[in-house]
């Protein structure tokens, strides 16, 4: 774990702050939780089966997105459900991205009707390109879409296990529209982990963390997160 000393920083949204109750079935059957609605997580991989199962374990309504959603069993022991990528999609509140990078625009070209008025959260990491982030496809084929950045910077099995020495880390995030950040914030805390605010607009910062992590994923194992600590 590698820790780094900050001022003491105030969550983006006073809403962020508040514990969110009333998890009610819906008609659909996915499950809605009251304060931030359905969840899909499109990905049934080690990071995306990982987020979704810690999102629905905290008590959130979680839809898998999965192209073959018969044979997956990503919802594990959780009340989560598992449907058919465009299910999943007409169902959610936000749509968490946890498929390979390449497959993005594919995503985005295929379902942009249906993310207007969702909020995307970009797990996905473009490698190698100098931009891993996927903000500029967002905004260019789903541009009724809202856009965030979280979960890209560290490994599943920080996500799997988010303590060290009894002590969660920090995740770093960035939304574009400050109404957005209690929704992100809810999830990362769903995780274990303490959600972090980088600035608004700013997915450039999420990328530069991955980059300042990954040689320590070579070095120290691929549990290295990141615990700032203040005053």
């Amino acid at each position: 774990m590698t820790e780094y000393h900050e001022p003491s920083r105030r969550s983006p949204s006073p809403e962020a702050d508040e514990q969110r109750e009333g998890f009610v079935m819906s008609d659909n059957g996915i499950g809605t939780d009251n304060g931030i609605g359905t969840t899909a997580v499109i990905g049934t991989g080690n990071i995306g089966g990982t987020l979704g199962r810690a999102f629905a374990r905290a008590g959130h309504a979680v839809v898998f997105g999965s192209r073959n959603p018969g044979a997956s069993d990503a919802a594990g022991d959780t009340g989560a459900k598992v449907a058919t990528v465009a299910e999943a999609v007409a169902a959610a509140d936000t749509v968490v991205l946890a498929i390979p990078a390449g497959d993005v625009e594919a995503f985005l070209r295929t379902h942009a009707e249906a993310l207007a008025g969702k909020l995307i959260v970009d797990a996905a990491n473009r490698f190698p390109q100098p931009v891993l982030h996927s903000a500029d496809l967002v905004r260019a084929l789903a541009p009724e879409a809202r856009y965030a950045r979280a979960f890209n910077n560290q490994t599943w099995e920080t996500y799997a296990d988010p303590l060290w020495d009894g002590k969660p880390g920090n995740l770093f995030y960035t939304v574009f529209e400050q109404s957005d950040a209690p929704t992100v914030e809810a999830l990362i805390s769903a995780v274990g982990h303490v959600p972090t605010f980088v600035g608004l607009g700013r997915p450039d910062l999420l990328d530069a963390a991955i980059f300042l992590l990954l040689p320590s994923f070579g070095t120290l194992g691929r549990r290295t997160g990141i615990r700032i600590v203040h005053d």
